[in-house]
């Protein structure tokens, strides 16, 4: 495979204002001739009582979706891996990108293995930092000889901050395709990256996510147990919601940042790298962000017309971990504060800012984004129950506390089917279930602090700035990757030519002298 292969033209498709205007408007009348007919309905049905009316419309507007995504998910099928003349291989086209504060730590090593044996062309581990950056190129020198068909790059922004490092890379990546991985992630196979490649053969398709699952660790106490089942269960929730949606109308909330493929030509846009460094919110009045940057890409990307794709396949499974940081609790609650503040800015970005999701995913308005503003589980289970209960359906039924009972079932059941393959996987957990019920509910009261908070964007989990304490400060001022640092002001690895990474030199900065490690 040569190295100078060049790929099929690829160009998002954005709509024109006038195109936008005419599909939203369809949309927004279609939806409208929908909640009509469900009124009609609802209104026969209820004949003229008011607490039932209510009840239904709520009953609808909570589970219509639920019926549907079930259907989206069972519907679902995954791009096919070509079986000859792919236009996309792992060792000519991918560059892999990792951005780290923790080289040193449990996970990494298993990270950076998973992915070289995955053959890309390049991988790249960016870090924050001097002292870390030499961390990195002593964690990063074991691999390198077990892997010696990869080339391998590492370098360093000045502060520790995600969008800024992998900003700086970009110069770097000579691939048609880049993935972007965080570094407590796991490849489970091989054959992932051949997996990931495989809807990029639809020349429309600018970003594709992957099967996520977090780890369950075995021999833990009781207490450590029950967080890390929840973490299990929060992306098993998510994979069973985004390969939904994906089938019905293409879209997602987010595709995932753990890992994702994305074309580089977009990463180089400079549209995208303005957006990408300094994204503000709230009317442009607060930021930058830091966090939710895999919400600013999926956005983007539905933005400038480009398609979304999820690739639900084994090969194409990731692992991860979730609910077992020290401390147990509190690292995770903080985390789920920050990934409900991220829904909160995101969401309100995608249907009032934005508003390409109006034209291109319909269904997403109502199953995503909409619904997400009255996903509080604690308050519309207990209204429905009230409802119900102060309803004719109640009342005249034979036996009341059978109707009820019927209901509670149907709200348990609901709770069981994005979470069926977990405890179908690890029977041994099902005494566990009422627990997360009971935090599903208490999670009502993170989201709606996560709103009133919506304004803190710290990353919670990871005091990044304790990171670089003493490091020189970045000012602040850049944009583009090319001028987040000068090349003769930064430490990298000199690979050589990608079919000969023989040589490992680290090239130290102005006025130091370089060190060299060649290879056996």
């Amino acid at each position: 495979m040569s190295p100078t292969h060049i790929p099929p033209t690829q160009k998002g498709n954005p709509l024109s204002p006038l195109s936008w205007l005419k599909q939203a408007s369809f949309n927004i009348l279609c939806m409208g001739l929908v909640v009509g007919f469900i009124h009609s309905g609802i209104k026969n049905l209820s004949k003229g009582e008011k607490v039932l009316y209510y009840f239904l419309a709520l009953f609808i507007w909570r589970y219509l979706r639920f019926c549907i995504n079930i259907i989206g998910f069972w519907t679902y099928k995954a791009a096919p891996m070509p079986k000859s003349n792919a236009n996309y291989h792992p060792g000519r086209d991918v560059t892999v990108v990792i951005p780290t504060v923790d080289p040193l730590g449990v996970d990494f090593h298993e990270c950076l293995t998973s992915c070289a044996r995955n053959g890309p062309r390049k991988i790249i581990i960016v870090t924050a930092g001097e002292d870390l950056y030499e961390k990195t190129l002593g964690a990063v020198a074991p691999v390198m000889d077990e892997f010696p068909l990869v080339n391998f790059l590492v370098t360093r922004t000045e502060i520790a901050n995600k969008r800024k490092q992998v900003a700086h890379v970009i110069r770097y990546i000579n691939t048609p395709i880049t993935v972007l991985v965080d570094d407590h992630v796991f490849w489970n196979s091989p054959d992932l990256l051949k997996s990931l490649l495989a809807p990029f053969e639809d020349n429309q398709v600018g970003i594709v996510g992957t099967n996520k699952r977090v780890r369950r660790l075995e021999g833990l106490s009781v207490w450590r147990r029950f967080w890390n089942m929840l973490g299990c269960l929060y992306l098993d929730r998510h994979n069973f919601e985004i390969r939904a949606t994906n089938a019905i109308d293409g879209g997602v909330f987010v595709v995932s940042g753990r890992t994702v493929g994305i074309r580089t030509c977009i990463l180089e846009d400079k549209q995208f790298q303005a957006g990408y460094l300094h994204e503000m919110f709230f009317f442009g009045l607060l930021g930058p962000l830091n966090p939710d940057d895999d919400n600013y890409i999926a956005r983007y990307m539905v933005t400038n017309g480009w398609k979304l794709r999820i690739q639900y396949t084994k090969d194409a499974e990731i692992e991860t971990t979730v609910g077992v940081g020290e401390p147990v609790h509190t690292k995770f609650l903080g985390q789920c504060r920050r990934w409900a503040r991220s829904t909160w800015r995101s969401n309100t970005s995608s249907l009032f800012t934005e508003g390409t999701v109006w034209a291109t995913q319909p269904y997403c308005v109502y199953a995503v984004y909409l619904t997400s503003f009255t996903n509080f589980a604690l308050f519309t289970d207990a209204a429905l129950v009230y409802l119900f209960t102060q309803s004719s359906w109640y009342f005249d039924a034979a036996e009341p506390k059978y109707a009820l009972a019927a209901l509670l079932s149907w709200i348990i059941f609901t709770k069981t089917i994005k979470v069926f393959r977990y405890f179908s996987t690890y029977p041994q957990d099902i005494w566990l279930f009422p627990a997360y019920v009971l935090f599903a509910y208490f999670h009502s009261f993170i989201k709606l602090w996560a709103l009133f908070t919506f304004y803190d964007h710290a990353w919670s989990g990871r005091n990044l700035a304790a990171l670089t304490k003493g490091e020189k400060k970045d000012d602040g001022e850049e944009l583009s990757p090319q001028s987040l640092c000068d090349d003769d002001e930064i430490s990298d690895l000199d690979i050589g030519p990608s079919e000969s990474p023989v040589l490992l030199k680290p090239m130290s900065p102005k006025g130091s002298q370089s060190a060299t490690i060649t290879k056996a």
